[in-house]
């Protein structure tokens, strides 16, 4: 018992003095990194300065190269040159007082900008000379002042630096880049000026400067404090500002002196430049101030910690038994509840029968663990510890149960909410067909199926709901063609003028898929074909099969815009139930549950072509494909009266023999569809129904309403919904 409580003594005390240690050593740190961070914020401010030196040399350059040796411009030149030098030699002092200790991404800005100011001899000489081309001059000295604008991003990023602080560098870095930009549109349009009219080409590129401009200072006006936005505001204001402004308003328009011009955008970057060094002043500032401060910090934190571990560790040593024992029992009833009683309450709610209807979450919490809970004595921390932990067990079960019985709920809803849905829609198809038994013109007959069109896209969102629910669509269906099942799927997109563009090739017509994977197989078919005829423009679909060794692999391909990562998507396909992604992508999550059932393998990828786009490909195991010679025909049944109460089942079919129906046909519909547009701008639909044999008779036969209503209706039905009264010869 000593021993352990010389080890509860002893462990804490060294635990606290190690992380105290490790507290001021962090405070040191944070120290030090602020002043490396107060000393780039120097050097930046110094670049910046160097970076609109350089701006206002390539403009005297420029003139130089564009106007002759005139001695006026020599002399410009030579003063520019001689304000570079100046505000370069203060720069590199700086730079040389600079540590060793520089993050790398600040050392290679760093870097650039030393090789910039390395190479400016060279060009001096160049331009002094007039051997070199006016753009190529304007090109380097761009680049090189865009170094130092480089340098000063770069800063805003240093660690050591508080958020406000590197918000406020951010603005700088706004502003010194809406400086390069105007330096740019200034060097553009003076290369060009006192030739006559200024080419579009220039034109186009001061308008690329000038627009850069402005969005740098409207990300200075987002980032920036509010008086550093009023110092702009007063610095672009003035009757001054007004001259610059009527210069700048002649672009393109009338004849601009190449001075006017070059005098009024140095006007403009003047005062941009005194903005940007009054915030370096400010920013240099605070960041001494928050140096000094973390000093000062890290001193009285160091000391408050040092007192702190004495003190816990005499308090440590007079509490250890008692903590012992107390924190043993309290250790046993919890291991108790977490490995015993809260596993066999999961267990219990994993079984459908586990709450029966009239169940709450506080009565199962009382059935599991009983009435009497168990008391503890006390008013310490240990005894309400003890008092909360008995509280969150029986808390824990009931808000279980209770979110157990709420998904319950929730789910019940939902597939109410399809049934109902298949309900209404199921009304609708037998509206349809008794419209479609009246005389009706080709116009409203195009309507007529575009109405019918949409309402099968509410069916097949009423499957997705009740998939959703847990409570999938049960309706039974005999082994059909794997064919069928494709184009019925396919056939439910949400846009009716994209069904002439999904086109069907080499799909195996031997194959047939067993009747309880039939609504499954179209449902996933169905989400994916829709998926790429939404997002292919107007580009096909081409919908592929073929046996492999794993069953039949199915292929969508579009020419669509693809997606950025679908490693991303078959990892959501592949997700356990509770991993799946929200209803906000509910075709993703319809594939996934109604795949995973059938053990359907569902894999996106980047199409291999030249035009992109993305192939799903879909595997149907062997397990869902029906044995040769399994699929048959429906047999023939009497005729039985329809009631229109249950319009999702054909009670009764004309006899094939008396009045034989020809297959529906895939592919696009027979020429003899006509081709016109109907006012809405959508094609004119036909049945895809080859015509009957036709039969001479004496007369008309005799056939009672509800004989005629469903004939009608089965052969109306057979353009929506799964045709079952033929297999197809061969595929498309």
């Amino acid at each position: 018992m000593r021993g352990l409580i010389t080890l509860m003594v002893v462990v804490p005390a060294a635990g606290m003095v190690f992380f105290a240690g490790s507290a001021i050593l962090t405070l040191v740190n944070q120290a030090q990194d602020a002043e490396h961070a107060h000393d780039l914020v120097r050097a930046s401010a110094d670049a910046g300065e160097v970076g609109r030196r350089l701006q206002a040399e390539s403009a005297a350059a420029v003139t130089l190269l564009s106007r002759g040796p005139d001695p006026v411009t020599a002399a410009e030149y030579q003063k520019a040159i001689e304000f570079t030098e100046d505000a370069t030699r203060r720069y590199q002092d700086r730079r040389r007082s600079l540590g060793g200790d520089i993050p790398a991404a600040e050392r290679h800005a760093l870097v650039d900008v030393d090789i910039a100011l390395h190479g400016l001899p060279g060009l001096r000489a160049q331009v002094a000379g007039r051997a070199v081309a006016t753009s190529a001059a304007a090109v380097r000295y761009w680049a090189w002042i865009g170094t130092t604008v480089e340098l000063r991003a770069q800063v805003a990023l240093t660690p050591g630096l508080s958020t406000e602080t590197a918000g406020r560098l951010r603005a700088i870095t706004s502003m010194a880049q809406a400086r390069a930009a105007l330096g740019q549109q200034q060097v553009t349009v003076l290369r060009s000026l006192g030739s006559g009219p200024l080419p579009g080409t220039v034109l186009k590129a001061s308008s690329t400067a000038r627009a850069a401009h402005d969005q740098a200072i409207e990300s200075f006006g987002q980032t920036a404090p509010s008086a550093w936005r009023d110092r702009l505001a007063r610095a672009l204001a003035g009757p001054e500002m007004i001259l610059v402004a009527q210069v700048e308003d002649r672009l393109g328009r009338a004849p601009i002196a190449p001075e006017a011009w070059r005098t009024a955008l140095a006007e403009r970057a003047d005062r941009l430049w005194s903005v940007e060094q009054r915030a370096d002043t400010d920013v240099a500032d605070e960041v001494s101030g928050v140096t000094a401060h973390r000093r000062r910090l890290a001193a009285v934190q160091g000391a408050l910690l040092i007192a702190g571990v004495l003190a816990a560790a005499a308090a440590a040593g007079w509490l250890g038994r008692l903590l012992h024992r107390r924190l043993s029992t309290l250790a046993e009833r919890v291991t108790v509840m977490t490995q015993e009683t809260l596993p066999a309450v999961e267990a219990d709610l994993r079984r459908r029968d586990a709450l029966a209807p009239h169940d709450t979450g506080r009565s199962y919490a009382l059935k599991m663990l009983g009435n009497e809970q168990v008391r503890e004595r006390g008013a310490d921390e240990i005894a309400d510890l003890s008092r909360a932990l008995n509280r969150l067990a029986y808390s824990t079960v009931e808000h279980s149960a209770s979110l157990v019985l709420a998904q319950r709920e929730y789910n019940d809803a939902l597939g109410d909410v399809a049934r109902r849905i298949r309900m209404q829609t199921g009304r609708v198809s037998s509206a349809l067909d008794r419209l479609q038994e009246s005389s009706l013109t080709v116009d409203q007959l195009g309507v007529v199926y575009e109405v019918d069109h949409g309402n099968e896209g509410t069916k097949r969102l009423a499957d997705s709901i009740a998939v959703l629910s847990g409570q999938p669509p049960n309706r039974l269906w005999p082994d059909t063609p794997l064919f069928e099942v494709i184009r019925a799927g396919a056939q439910r997109v949400t846009d009716y003028e994209r069904l002439p563009d999904i086109v069907f090739k080499g799909i195996p017509a031997s194959v047939t898929l067993a009747g309880d994977a039939v609504g499954a197989v179209r449902q996933i078919v169905g989400e994916v074909v829709d998926n790429a005829a939404r997002f292919s423009g107007r580009h096909q679909v081409e919908i592929t099969a073929a046996r492999t060794e794993a069953g039949v692999l199915v292929s969508v391909l579009d020419r669509g815009v693809g997606h950025h990562d679908p490693a991303v998507l078959n990892g959501r396909l592949r997700a356990d139930v509770d991993a799946l992604p929200s209803l906000r992508q509910t075709g993703l999550t319809v594939v996934a549950l109604q795949s995973r059932a059938l053990d359907i393998e569902v894999e996106l990828r980047a199409s291999a072509g030249a035009t992109g786009g993305t192939v799903v490909d879909i595997v149907l195991p062997h397990t869902i494909i029906a044995a040769v010679g399994r699929h048959r025909r429906r047999p023939e049944r009497t005729s039985v009266p329809v009631p229109r109460t249950a319009p999702d089942t054909v009670s009764a079919i004309e006899d094939p023999a008396t009045n034989p129906v020809a297959p529906i046909t895939a592919g696009p519909l027979p020429s003899r569809t006509a081709t016109e547009l109907t006012p809405q701008g959508l094609p004119r639909r036909e049945r895809r129904v080859a015509p009957a044999a036709p039969v001479r008779r004496a007369a008309p036969p005799t056939r009672d309403a509800a004989r005629a209503g469903a004939a009608a209706a089965s052969f109306g039905r057979g353009v929506r919904d799964l045709p079952f009264t033929r297999p197809p010869k061969d595929s498309p």
